[in-house]
């Protein structure tokens, strides 16, 4: 999981950076290993940084920046989250997100997070939303480790 998030952030990084947001990783060192689709996985994680990318460029009073976590979630799951300092959102919004066509943004089409969720799902993981302290938004999303059939070549 760690390499699929680090070459999803070579993909973003300067994009990011460009918007005069930073972007970190906290990624452990110990996780099992996921069964799953790794181009669907990517992308995923791509939807959530550039989602938290964009949220956090219309902060002007105070850090802009977006983490990258991982850690084993027990020992058969995996946790990965994205955190942002950007606006937040509202506790009423935490699944509306995830709905079809619902977008926060002029020229969203609202299909990322609906479709993020679905593969997160197809592959046996929840994806959800909560509050970020002080401020921002947290998205995060646990599957199950692989089980040896699974993780052979």
């Amino acid at each position: 999981m760690n390499d699929l998030v680090r070459d999803v952030i070579e993909l973003v990084r300067s994009d990011v950076q460009q918007h005069g947001v930073s972007l970190r990783t906290e990624l452990s060192d110990h996780l099992p290993l996921v069964g799953a689709d790794r181009i669907q996985l990517q992308q995923v994680v791509l939807n959530l940084i550039l989602n938290a990318g964009e949220a956090v460029r219309t902060v002007h009073d105070g850090p802009r920046e977006v983490i990258v976590r991982s850690a084993a979630d027990g020992p058969d799951n995996v946790l990965v989250s994205v955190d942002d300092s950007g606006p937040g959102l509202a506790p009423s919004k935490f699944e509306e997100v995830f709905q079809a066509f619902y977008t926060t943004k002029t020229d969203g089409m609202g299909m990322g997070l609906a479709v993020s969720r679905s593969i997160v799902e197809a592959h046996g993981g929840t994806l959800s939303a909560r509050s970020n302290a002080p401020r921002g938004a947290k998205f995060q999303f646990s599957l199950p480790a692989a089980d040896d059939r699974d993780a052979s070549p």
